[in-house]
């Protein structure tokens, strides 16, 4: 049966990917998240997505419901615009606070780049690569279907330049060797990690993974935040000032990046990602 949907699941992502290929990418861009918005309010997942909303941002269901709305059509959209990445990397963003990227670029030393699931984050490392020559090898969590899997990790990888690394131990191996070579790797820390620690998120226990910090201390890296919103017909890719880790605590380090994510989320509610399990059910406020 698991295979069977595997192969379903695949299928249909190939029919998709195929006309998106064939269309403009702001058509397919529109249509999957019109449909993404009509079908996702109908399933029963919404209502995890609901829930988290109403917890995090203290809201009436009704913004709630109408949040998870925005935020179906922006996960359809994504979807339909991983086979244009390039394209859209090349002709479609603006990136603020570039001179960060140039800096860690020429510094000869590793770096760490870490955002979240907003916007459409898979364009991050295809811009960075198009407009600064600058390349950021992008940790992932792979999805649970292996054949989408591989399909995904080849958009990730534009001819070699850019590594996909998986959140696994095989992963935390290539993350490693990557910063030892002076090479810089990307990584979305707004998701549970079962190995983290609980660490407040919106005011409510979240399990945190903290190797990103830890490794930015053991190899001197810089840390950089970035965010990629969309806009009008396009992306703007925010890069702001690294945030220092020498001579603090991890807890300390990471309170500021999730005071950064926070603020970034309450900004653009509609385009972060609500249906993961960020929070245990225990931990949610209670919003019944």
């Amino acid at each position: 049966m698991k295979q069977f949907r595997y192969w379903t699941e695949h299928i249909l992502l190939l029919f998709i990917h195929g006309i998106c290929k064939v269309l403009p990418w702001s058509w397919s861009s529109n249509a999957l998240g019109k449909l993404a918005s009509i079908i996702g309010p109908k399933m029963a997942i919404n209502r995890k997505a609901v829930k988290n909303i109403r917890a995090a941002l203290n809201c009436s269901d009704e913004t709630a419901h109408e949040i998870a709305k925005g935020h179906w059509d922006n996960l359809g959209r994504i979807i339909a615009e991983y086979p244009n990445l390039k394209t859209i990397a090349t002709n479609n963003v603006c990136i603020k606070g570039l001179e960060h990227i140039i800096r860690l670029r020429d510094d000869g030393k590793a770096g760490i780049l870490f955002g979240g699931h907003l916007g459409n984050w898979e364009v991050i490392p295809y811009a960075l690569l198009q407009h600064a020559n600058f390349s950021a090898h992008p940790v992932y969590r792979p999805p649970n279907n292996p054949m989408v899997d591989k399909r995904l990790h080849a958009y990730r990888s534009p001819k070699g330049q850019l590594m996909p690394l998986s959140k696994s131990r095989k992963g935390m191996m290539g993350m490693v060797k990557a910063l030892k070579n002076k090479e810089h790797i990307g990584l979305l820390i707004d998701q549970k990690y079962n190995e983290g620690i609980n660490f407040p998120f919106f005011g409510m226990n979240a399990r945190t993974g903290t190797a990103f910090i830890e490794l930015a201390k053991k190899y001197d890296c810089p840390l950089l935040p970035i965010r990629c919103i969309r806009e009008n017909n396009g992306f703007c890719i925010e890069v702001s000032p690294p945030i220092t880790t020498l001579n603090r605590k991890v807890e300390d380090v990471l309170s500021e990046a999730h005071t950064l994510l926070e603020k970034w989320i309450l900004e653009e509610p509609n385009q972060w990602l609500w249906l993961h399990r960020r929070w245990r059910a225990e931990d949610l406020k209670d919003v019944d």
